[in-house]
C-alpha cells in the first residue's frame, strides 16, 4: 500500500508538472507579439513600451555611432486625453537612449516603498550597495562586465496599482555602451517569491515557441545569459534581464556643436580650438541706458539686442524647430535679434580702467534676462567688481510658455522647446563672445566708466566667466561644455536631467496641472517622461556632463565648474546634482556636512575628497544657512528620496571662501541678504519635516550644514528668481485656461 501511494504521488506529480509545462507552452506560443510592442514582461504591464529604455525599439543602423538607431513606433507610444499618440519622427533620428535614463518596468506585486525595501534593492541613501553580492537589481556594462551604479525606488506618485519599479543611474551611463539590465530572486513585502513574466520564461527557460517573432531573438537573449553568468548572475535565478544602448556624444551635441561653429565662422573665427578670440563682434545695439539704478552698488544698467544665426523654422520666435540636412545638421534660417541686459558695479566705474571681469549670467525657472538685476548679483558684481551680462534663456524662458503648455497637452510639440534651448546656448556664446571682442561691447560708450569714450573701459576682455542659478545652474553646464571663450564656471543650485527634476521638484505642481490631466495614464508617466528626455539630453546637461570638463568636446577647451549644491532642495534635488558631480569628475570638501546631519546615508558617494587648498580642479560645494545648525534630523524621513524639496543656500561667507579656494570665480545664488528678506523666510524654511501631502518616500531628509556656513555670519535662504514665480504661474494658467 505505502509503494502504491508513493507512485500515486508521483503520478500526479509528473502530471501536474505536464499541465506547467503545456501552459507555458502554450502562453508563449499565445505571447502578444505585435512588431510595434515588447512582450518579455507580459502579462502584467498595460504599456505597450515597457520596460524601457529596451533595444527592442531599436534598429540596425551601421551609419550610426552605435550601429544602432531608434525605432519607435507611433502607436506604440502614450496617448494623450484626446487620443493622440506622439508623434516619432524627432526620436528616431537617435542612435540611442538617454546616458541619464531612468530605467522604468511595471513588476506585478511590487508597489511600494515597503516591497522594495523587502526585495532589499539598493536604497537611495547607500549606494555603495550596488555591488552587492545578492543585490536582486544590477545593471551591467557590456563592455567591461562590470556592474553600473544605481539606485532603485517605487514610483510613488501614483496609485500603488500602477506603480513603476524605477532604476536610476547613480552615474550617468557612458555614451555608446550596452547596458544589460537584470532583476533576480524578487520578493515582495507580502514575502511572496514573484514568478518570471510568461514572456521572458519562454528565452529563459528556453520553452518552444511557434512565433516567428518570439524565436529570431533567442540567440541574442542567449548572449544576454552568457554575460550574466559571467558577472555571477544565475540563468534560473532571474525575473527579467533585457539590454538598451546609449546614444552618442554626437548623437547629443553635434547639433550645438554644428550651430556654433557655423555661427563663429560667420563672425571670422573658423578655428575655435585655438582659444584666440579673432574676427569681429556680434553685431549689437544698446537701446537703454540707466545711471545709478541702485546707487552705492550699481553705477550703470545697460540694456540691448544683438544679433545671432537663427537655427529654427519659421523663425526663432517661440514655437520654432529645427530642419536638419541631410547631415543631420541644422539649417540656418536667417538670423534673430536676441536681448541683453547688463549691470556695471560703482567699483568698476572707479580706480583703474578695464578692471571688471565680465561674466554671463543665467536666470531661474521660466524667468528673463532681467534677474542679473536682483540683489544677490548687484551685491556680488559690486563685491567682486564683475560685468555681468544676461539674455533670455529661449525655450525655457518666461516667452515660452505658451509652447510649454502646448506641448504638456500634446507631447508631438515638445521639440518647440528642445530645440529652442539649443538656440538659446547659441544665443549666451554669442553674447559673451561680444562681451569680449575687441570690437564688441568695449567699445560703447554705455561700458565706460563715466559712460563716455573719453574714459577707460570697464571690461576687462582677457578672460569671460559664467554664473548661474537654479535654471541657469541647469543649463549652464550644457552651455559650459560648448563654450570655447570662457573656462570657468559657477553652477548655483544645479543638477541635470529634466524628466528626473521637475516631477522631483515643488515646481512642477504648475507643470502637473496640466500634463496629468492631458496624459491620465498613471502607469505612463515614467515612459513619458524617459522620451521626452531622449530630445532634453541635446539642450540640457545631461547630453553634455561626461565632456563638460576634463573630456572637452571637438574645439572646445577643457573646463572647470564649481557646483554649487543647495542643501535640503526642494526645487532642484540634491540627489540629481550628486549624479552631475559624479559624472564630471568633481571633487567634494569633506565633512560635507557635520556629522549627524543627515544620518544613515552616504553622502556624496563616490565623490572624491578634496586633497587640499588652493584646487585648481571641478569642485562640489553643499551649503546651508546656519540656522539650520541645531534643527534636528527627522529621522523618519532622513534616508528617504525626494519628489519635493526646499531650497536653501549657503552663507555668503562661506560660498566666498569656497570659491576663493577652489581658485574659480566667484558665484552667488540668487539668494536674499537683506535682513527683511532673511526675516520672511525664516518662517518658511524646512526643518527636516516631511512634506504635507506627499508620500514619505518622496519626502526631503533633514537639512544640515557644512562646516564653512557654520562658521559664517547668519546666511540667506529660498532663492530670488530660481522657482517659478508669481508671474509665471499666472501665465501658465492663463495659457493653459485658453
Amino acid at each position: 500500500m505505502r509503494n502504491f501511494r508513493g507512485r500515486a504521488i508521483a503520478l500526479a506529480a509528473i502530471a501536474a508538472a505536464a499541465l506547467m509545462i503545456a501552459a507555458a507552452t502554450s502562453s508563449a506560443a499565445e505571447l502578444p507579439t505585435e512588431p510595434k510592442c515588447e512582450f518579455i514582461a507580459g502579462p502584467g504591464s498595460s504599456e505597450c513600451m515597457l520596460p524601457f529604455p529596451d533595444d527592442y525599439y531599436t534598429k540596425l543602423d551601421p551609419t550610426s555611432p552605435t550601429g544602432r538607431r531608434i525605432d519607435f513606433r507611433e502607436l506604440a507610444t502614450p496617448t494623450n486625453a484626446a487620443s493622440q499618440h506622439i508623434e516619432v519622427a524627432p526620436y528616431n533620428a537617435g542612435d540611442g537612449f538617454s546616458p541619464g535614463s531612468v530605467i522604468a518596468l511595471k513588476v506585478p506585486g511590487i508597489e511600494t516603498a515597503a516591497d522594495v525595501k523587502a526585495m532589499k534593492a539598493v536604497p537611495i541613501n547607500h549606494l555603495s550597495r550596488y555591488d552587492s553580492a545578492n543585490a536582486p537589481v544590477v545593471v551591467i556594462d557590456t563592455s567591461t562586465g562590470q556592474r553600473w551604479p544605481i539606485w532603485v525606488e517605487i514610483d510613488s506618485t501614483v496609485k500603488a496599482e500602477k506603480a513603476n519599479l524605477e532604476i536610476h543611474p547613480a552615474v550617468n551611463f557612458t555614451s555608446g555602451d550596452r547596458y544589460i539590465v537584470a532583476l533576480r530572486n524578487l520578493k515582495n513585502a507580502k514575502k511572496e517569491h514573484l514568478q518570471a513574466p510568461a514572456g521572458f520564461r519562454t528565452y529563459r527557460d528556453n520553452l518552444p515557441s511557434s512565433e516567428e517573432k518570439v524565436n529570431e531573438r533567442r540567440a541574442h537573449f542567449e548572449e544576454i545569459f552568457s554575460t550574466l553568468q559571467t558577472a555571477g548572475i544565475a540563468r534560473s535565478s532571474l525575473y527579467l534581464a533585457w539590454d538598451f544602448t546609449v546614444a552618442s556624444d554626437e548623437n547629443n551635441t553635434s547639433r550645438e556643436l554644428s550651430m556654433r561653429n557655423e555661427a563663429f565662422a560667420t563672425l571670422g573665427d573658423g578655428n575655435l580650438a585655438d582659444g584666440v578670440v579673432e574676427g569681429t563682434s556680434p553685431t549689437f545695439a544698446v537701446t537703454e541706458t540707466t545711471n545709478e539704478p541702485n546707487p552705492g552698488e550699481i553705477a550703470r544698467r545697460v540694456k540691448g539686442t544683438f544679433v545671432v544665426p537663427c537655427f529654427l523654422f519659421p523663425s526663432c520666435a517661440p514655437g520654432g524647430t529645427m530642419l536638419l540636412n541631410l547631415e543631420g545638421k541644422p539649417i540656418q534660417d536667417g538670423v534673430w535679434t536676441a536681448n541683453f541686459d547688463c549691470i556695471i558695479p560703482v567699483a568698476a566705474t572707479t580706480g583703474a580702467g578695464e578692471s571688471a571681469r565680465p561674466s554671463l549670467y543665467g536666470h531661474g525657472l521660466f524667468g528673463s534676462a532681467s534677474e542679473v538685476a536682483s540683489g544677490p548679483q548687484r551685491s556680488l558684481s559690486q563685491a567682486h567688481d564683475i560685468v555681468q551680462c544676461a539674455t533670455d534663456e529661449i525655450g525655457m524662458s518666461e516667452t515660452d510658455i505658451p509652447s510649454v503648455v502646448q506641448a504638456l497637452q500634446n507631447l508631438s510639440s515638445f521639440p518647440k522647446i528642445t530645440d529652442r534651448l539649443q538656440q538659446g546656448l547659441l544665443d549666451e556664446l554669442y553674447l559673451g563672445r561680444a562681451m569680449i571682442s575687441s570690437s564688441g561691447f568695449q567699445t560703447n560708450a554705455a561700458f565706460h566708466q563715466d559712460g563716455t569714450l573719453a574714459t577707460p573701459s570697464v571690461l576687462n576682455t582677457s578672460d569671460l566667466y559664467y554664473n548661474g542659478n537654479s535654471q541657469g545652474g541647469i543649463m549652464g553646464g550644457a552651455l559650459t561644455a560648448v563654450s570655447p571663450d570662457f573656462t570657468r564656471a559657477s553652477l548655483g543650485v544645479p543638477a541635470m536631467n529634466y524628466s528626473v527634476l521637475l516631477p522631483r521638484s515643488v515646481d512642477f505642481d504648475t507643470f502637473a496641472s496640466i500634463l496629468y490631466p492631458n496624459y491620465p495614464d498613471e502607469e505612463a508617466r515614467p515612459l513619458v517622461f524617459d522620451m521626452m528626455q531622449l530630445l532634453w539630453d541635446r539642450g540640457e546637461p545631461d547630453g553634455y556632463a561626461a565632456r563638460m570638463t576634463t573630456n572637452p568636446l571637438p574645439d572646445t577647451p577643457a573646463h572647470q565648474v564649481l557646483l554649487d549644491i543647495a542643501f535640503g532642495d526642494h526645487q532642484v534635488t540634491d540627489y540629481q546634482a550628486d549624479v552631475e558631480a559624479r559624472t564630471v569628475g568633481a571633487s567634494a570638501h569633506r565633512p560635507v556636512l557635520y556629522k549627524g546631519r543627515w544620518p544613515m546615508t552616504n553622502v556624496l558617494w563616490n565623490v572624491p575628497t578634496l586633497q587640499g587648498y588652493p584646487f585648481t580642479g571641478s569642485a562640489a560645494y553643499t551649503g546651508t544657512s546656519d540656522r539650520f545648525a541645531k534643527a534636528r534630523p527627522d529621522r523618519a524621513n532622513s534616508s528617504a528620496p525626494n519628489r519635493r524639496r526646499m531650497k536653501t543656500c549657503p552663507t555668503a561667507a562661506a560660498k566666498t571662501r569656497t570659491e576663493r579656494r577652489a581658485r574659480l570665480p566667484p558665484s552667488s545664488s540668487s539668494c536674499p541678504t537683506s535682513s527683511t528678506e532673511r526675516s520672511r523666510n525664516r518662517t518658511t524654511a524646512t526643518t527636516g519635516r516631511a512634506t504635507p501631502g506627499r508620500s514619505p518616500a518622496r519626502n526631503a531628509q533633514a537639512t544640515g550644514v557644512s562646516p564653512g556656513a557654520a562658521q559664517a555670519a547668519p546666511g540667506a535662504a529660498a532663492p530670488f528668481g530660481s522657482s517659478l514665480g508669481r508671474s509665471g504661474k499666472r501665465a501658465f494658467e492663463k495659457e493653459s485656461a485658453a
